[in-house]
């Protein structure tokens, strides 16, 4: 179900759509993240009740925290699969948004949609029918490509990450990207790769004001590139993202009326379980969090048989893991 709005919410969510479309390719604006210090030796010897044995001390989940999965939702080409529930979009990009109620500050954690992972299996009826291992973007393909979708990627994500919990998801669809992009005029860069195989105007070193499709192109295209990986891409991403919130910001702070005509040419791509008030709360509560910084997984890219594969460093991923999601058990 997509979610609805009616005009009494777009003024309220439409800062939060901001946020949330500079974070959905929040690549560009951060591109750093926090050192992992104070974190040293992981056990094997977890406990059964959810803590985590580290260096000698147990950890449990952090119960302060809100934990919302962003999902950028592009499509492919479908192959069939006639013994399965699914459709023909992918998470192409996925990011948690970590909120602490306690410390009133938000964390952001990337995902490399290429991570090799276990992936929940829906059968021709919609029902849980086992797994498989694949690119963690592939879960968005078992279900109708709407909430059930969504349940099955978060599902996906939490097995990855050890079992944290996932309260809230919110999926946008690529599409939005060229709209968003017309929206505020287009965006300017400085073109970081060769892509004249995409459009002669997109040669190494030029400056090109991006608008239409060809905003879109830039920021999905990996494939036929001399560099096919999905790091490439997250680092146009980045810089995308950083000159859209930058326009994003200008054309807002200009036009009172903007987050509201944003939020009704993208409305129709954009699907969660939040409803409009627990969106606006969530905005409310960004505005006034301190960034807690910004977060990737460690791993190595690889040319598979069919497509490119990450393979996450288990040990750098386990600590991550508990540095962002437990606390140290006081008891």
């Amino acid at each position: 179900m997509k979610l609805k709005f009616n005009r009494n919410h777009f003024k309220m969510v439409g800062s939060l759509l901001a946020v949330i479309l500079a974070a959905i390719l929040l690549l560009l604006y951060l591109s750093n993240w926090e050192s992992r210090h104070g974190i040293v030796d992981v056990s094997d010897n977890d406990a059964d009740d959810g803590r985590m044995l580290l260096d000698g001390l147990y950890y449990i989940p952090n119960d302060h925290l809100e934990v919302i999965l962003l999902i950028g939702v592009d499509k492919f080409e479908s192959q069939e699969q006639e013994e399965s529930y699914n459709n023909n979009q992918q998470a192409d990009f996925l990011m948690l948004l970590l909120m602490d109620r306690e410390t009133k500050s938000y964390t952001v954690l990337h995902l490399n949609r290429d991570t090799m992972t276990e992936i929940p299996v829906l059968g021709v009826r919609g029902e849980k029918a086992g797994t498989i291992t694949g690119q963690l973007a592939l879960a968005h393909t078992y279900g109708s490509g709407g909430l059930d979708s969504c349940r099955n990627t978060a599902e996906a994500v939490s097995n990855l990450l050890y079992g944290v919990e996932i309260d809230h998801y919110i999926a946008v669809t690529m599409d939005a990207v060229a709209k968003i992009n017309d929206l505020v005029g287009g965006v300017t860069v400085t073109v970081l790769n060769d892509m004249t195989s995409v459009s002669p105007a997109l040669s190494e070193g030029a400056t090109v004001t991006l608008t239409g499709d060809l905003a879109l192109a830039y920021v999905r295209t990996r494939y036929g590139l001399e560099d096919s990986s999905n790091l490439q891409r997250m680092e146009r991403q980045r810089q995308y993202l950083s000159e859209l919130r930058k326009c994003i910001s200008e054309k807002s702070m200009s036009d009172d009326t903007f987050f509201m005509e944003m939020l009704e040419a993208v409305s129709a791509y954009l699907t969660s379980d939040c409803t409009a008030n627990q969106l606006s709360l969530l905005y409310d509560r960004l505005s006034v969090y301190k960034d807690g910084g910004f977060h990737s997984m460690e791993g190595e890219a690889i040319v598979g048989e069919e497509f490119m594969e990450f393979y996450p460093d288990q040990e750098a991923l386990k600590r991550m893991v508990v540095k962002l999601f437990y606390v140290v058990n006081a008891q």
